[in-house]
């Protein structure tokens, strides 16, 4: 069996449009940069890494409370969510539960920004607009491609309640990683701590461990090229993430932090 045949054999073949493809091609290599540049130390502006306060940008820069910029990573994602169930009703049943997680997804992140997460600081404008944007887009992208995928014929092999599984145990297991960090610092505490629980004696950044199995979940739902390349560039961008965030723990709390400790899987990485 040929490679082709045998990698289509699990997923939809990819649709006829231009848009997609590229977006298939241009997601993967910027979230794979992203990845390799935070590894490198070139972290994102939300990361705890980033003070904004004292930056280089320049004073005209607008910034928001941090809090609100996380709400504007994920609130036209959600929404996109929702108008999708509005205007592309009584689709198949493989494109309603995508369109269901991802929306379930978004909400849960703003369930957290407002009632789970602890912020202090602030964010760039321009820096949370973009990364909104960016959701929103691959977001649009993936419902699009499920779209366009209904007039083929169904994959041989049927992932998408092993995806539904993976869905529920990443969605969970993030959850409550997030929840176990906000439970560190006790109120008007400033000061960061090792985290402890769940996951967090073998991996420093569990939370994405759980966020990466989430993605996989969702791409085996879809069965699509553009969402396995996502999920594809998202893990490569959550390694960086948490090698960089292992060795600001490492640089932050030296000897007091252990050392087996990995940065996103256990025994391993």
């Amino acid at each position: 069996m040929a490679i082709s045949s045998f990698f289509f054999f699990f997923l939809f073949p990819p649709p006829s449009s231009l848009f997609v493809t590229a977006m298939s091609i241009l997601n993967s290599v910027a979230l794979i940069t992203a990845g390799y540049t935070e590894m490198n130390g070139k972290n994102k502006q939300y990361a705890k890494f980033f003070d904004a306060a004292n930056s280089s940008r320049k004073p005209k820069d607008h910034k928001l409370a941090s809090r609100n910029g996380m709400l504007l990573f994920y609130t036209p994602s959600f929404l996109l969510g929702l108008a999708s169930f509005a205007i592309l009703p009584l689709q198949d049943p493989r494109f309603f539960m995508l369109v269901l997680v991802l929306t379930l997804h978004f909400f849960k992140r703003i369930l957290e920004v407002l009632f789970v997460h602890k912020f202090s600081g602030f964010m760039m404008l321009n820096a949370a607009t973009t990364i909104g944007s960016s959701y929103a887009v691959s977001t649009a992208t993936m419902i699009y491609s499920q779209y366009l995928c209904q007039e083929f014929a169904e994959p041989s092999v049927d992932l998408k309640y092993v995806g539904v599984g993976m869905f529920l145990v990443g969605i969970s297991g993030n959850f409550y990683h997030h929840y176990l960090l906000s439970n560190l610092r006790k109120k008007g505490e400033r000061e960061y701590k090792i985290p402890k629980g769940g996951l967090f004696a073998l991996v420093i950044c569990p939370h994405y461990l759980f966020e990466v199995i989430g993605f996989i979940g969702v791409a085996c739902i879809s069965q699509t090229p553009y969402a396995f390349s996502f999920a594809f560039g998202t893990t490569f961008l959550l390694m960086g993430r948490s090698h960089a965030t292992r060795k600001w723990y490492l640089s932050k709390f030296g000897e007091d932090f252990h050392k087996d400790i990995k940065a996103l899987i256990p025994y391993l990485f």
